[in-house]
């Protein structure tokens, strides 16, 4: 079973290493958007950073998962995918 922290971190190396987005590790606080007005990230590299969650935890998102607020922040982002990898068997 993996923390919380532990999702926030590898989360936060997924984004800093292999979205490619230029984003500095600092910036990343817990509540930051990851949309225009926090770390300016566009649909496109959300659909990225999707393809890479589900690689790096090893889970899939439902259609109707994918949302504006599970994606709002590194938080809530943590949070569902805490949801995801802390239930499977």
């Amino acid at each position: 079973m993996q923390t919380l922290d532990s999702i926030k971190e590898k989360l936060r190396g997924v984004i800093v290493d292999d979205l490619d987005a230029n984003i500095d590790i600092r910036d990343l606080r817990d509540d930051i958007s990851l949309y225009d007005d926090g770390l300016g990230l566009d649909s496109i590299a959300i659909i990225n950073l999707i393809v890479l969650v589900e690689k790096k935890f090893d889970i899939n998102f439902e259609e109707h998962e994918i949302s504006s607020n599970i994606f709002g922040s590194i938080d809530h982002l943590s949070r569902f995918i805490s949801s995801k990898v802390n239930i499977q068997v």
